[in-house]
């Protein structure tokens, strides 16, 4: 609790450990394991997956200069953390500094390894598999106040759909995607309807979460790559517009249409181009959408408003904009702990400092909405 008010972490992170793959990958493909190669030049662990590096900038060394660059003020800050091998004991006590009453915890980079296009599914779902049975494990020293979210790949969404199946039943609380396609597949894709009528039946939401380090063909931070000024426009490029690409395949491509019950968060990709994009959605709608194959019942910011919620930054400047044209009922917040470009510890009180948002409001994003979102029964919340 943060100056009396509850406060839910909609995304917390972790840095995954060395062992996952090791540990937790199935026998059957002990001998395709991803190759950890501890801490790279960015600070940052890295593996070998298939012959490619995970993250694909892992020993550049302009990506290396730009972070530590980055580091370098909150050196102090993370030091015992980093040495503490970003426990789940060290994220439990960040929350306390930060008053921080509930988290769900997401991935960093158990993502980048599924995406590579070319993984066969069975050896995809196994590798999501891997991360969410070690995610489970990590968030059992309080299982209270650290809640799991389960990654899956649309390398099969059959299995996809088991792997959410097999997670939700473990305690994980969201099925979390990237926005890109995978091999060509994107969200709105016909074959992808089993695993969204899968998570709508769990009540679980699905988790939209972009990341720097893909290493998908069709990923928009890689027509950057070489660019003397990388790490920059990848930062800036991956997180927000993957999202808006997402959200436009899921409302305007007849996901949320044909899946009413389905809630959707688009997380760590800023919130203020929402309105714009939405209104730019509505609009090419208005004027395109009588004549498109596949008709909707409704705008695609109508979809939005019912389904949808969207992460702020904790230091989202334009916050008071998105509440002025939208409302605050679809915005729920993260502080990003533990990466450094986030503002830990000072995070919700930074947070709580924003001009032109009320006090009504940031009550709302900080617990009301993220109950909302993850369907947690509020009597059952202590």
């Amino acid at each position: 609790m943060k100056r009396g008010l509850r406060v839910m972490d909609s995304d917390l992170h972790v840095i995954e450990s060395g062992d996952v793959y090791e540990r937790y990958l199935d026998d059957k493909f002990r001998d395709r394991a991803p190759k950890y190669m501890g801490l790279g030049p960015t600070n940052f662990p890295w593996w070998i997956v298939e012959g490619q590096h995970i993250p694909p900038w892992a020993t550049s060394e302009p990506v290396a200069s730009a972070q530590r660059y980055l580091d370098a003020p909150t050196e102090d800050v993370y030091r015992d953390i980093r040495q503490r091998g970003y426990t789940a004991e060290a994220a439990l006590a960040a929350m306390d500094q930060e008053g921080i009453d509930m988290a769900v915890v997401f991935r960093t980079f158990a993502h980048m390894v599924v995406s590579i296009d070319g993984l066969a599914g069975r050896f995809a779902a196994a590798l999501s598999k891997a991360f969410n049975r070690w995610l489970s494990d990590y968030c059992a020293a309080d299982r209270a106040r650290l809640k799991p979210a389960a990654i899956v790949s649309l390398h099969d969404p059959e299995l996809a759909a088991a792997e959410a199946r097999r997670a939700v039943d473990d305690g994980h609380v969201g099925v979390v995607l990237l926005p890109m396609p995978v091999n060509g597949r994107n969200l709105h894709a016909p074959e992808c309807d089993v695993l969204w009528t899968e998570i709508e039946r769990l009540g679980v939401p699905l988790l939209i979460h972009g990341t720097s380090g893909a290493a998908s063909a069709d990923y928009v931070s890689n027509r950057f790559v070489g660019h003397p000024n990388y790490r920059t426009l990848n930062h800036s490029a991956a997180f927000s517009l993957e999202l808006m690409l997402a959200l436009g395949a899921l409302t305007t491509g007849g996901v949320l249409e044909r899946f009413p019950a389905l809630r959707v968060g688009f997380l760590e990709g800023n919130c203020g181009w929402l309105p714009w994009w939405l209104e730019r959605l509505d609009d090419q709608w208005h004027k395109y959408g009588g004549g498109e194959h596949q008709s909707l019942h409704a705008l695609p910011s109508e979809y939005f408003k019912r389904q949808c919620f969207i992460g702020t930054d904790v230091d989202e400047a334009l916050l008071r904009v998105v509440i002025d044209e939208i409302g605050d009922d679809n915005i729920v917040v993260s502080t990003d702990y533990p990466h450094a470009d986030g503002p830990f510890p000072h995070g919700i009180d930074t947070f709580l400092e924003l001009p032109g948002v009320s006090l009504e409001s940031k009550q709302k994003i900080l617990w009301d909405n993220c109950v909302r979102l993850y369907g947690f029964a509020p009597a059952k919340l202590t």
